[in-house]
């Protein structure tokens, strides 16, 4: 019964990402980094599931190119729990600095498909990307530490449950 609390979360997240507000300097993305938890905890295979459903609900959910967050954060999801068995996931210096390395590569092909839909390159357009780029790194770093403690815990939470039968 416990295990049903990643969908809630998923689903609070989702809420949040669409209803809070942000401004130009300030931007984080919730269900990226409730994807990137759920695979440093589960694995890649938890993680590619997650990121596939997530995404799906943010592209029917959100305007834009249909199929950019099913991609993206499945790829992240999966990509990230790959690597939660080679890296030392404990360390929240690790995590500040994959996230922001996973939010600029996001950012990154944001861009791209920005400049194939302007049909050609702008200065102010990748001025716009790379304040972008930043506010989102600045968020999601602020972020990603207290939601990874928080996922860490509701994860032992959910294995003392499982411990019990």
């Amino acid at each position: 019964m416990r295990k049903l609390i990643w969908p809630v979360l998923f689903l609070l997240c989702l809420s949040l990402q669409m209803s809070l507000p942000q401004n130009q300097w300030f931007k984080f993305d919730l269900p990226l980094l409730l994807i990137y938890c759920l695979a440093m905890l589960k694995g890649a295979f938890a993680g590619g599931i997650a990121g596939f459903f997530v995404g799906l609900l943010q592209d029917l959910l959100t305007g834009g190119i249909f199929g950019f967050h099913i991609l993206t954060r499945t790829a992240i999801g999966y990509y990230v729990g790959y690597t939660k068995e080679k890296v030392f996931k404990d360390s929240m210096f690790y995590n500040i600095v994959a996230i922001v390395t996973i939010t600029v590569a996001l950012r990154g092909c944001y861009f791209i498909l920005q400049v194939i839909m302007a049909k050609g390159f702008s200065v102010l357009l990748l001025e716009l990307a790379l304040q972008d780029t930043f506010a989102y790194c600045l968020g999601n770093i602020i972020f990603v530490i207290p939601l990874y403690l928080l996922t860490e815990r509701l994860q032992n939470w959910i294995e003392l449950d499982d411990g019990l039968h």
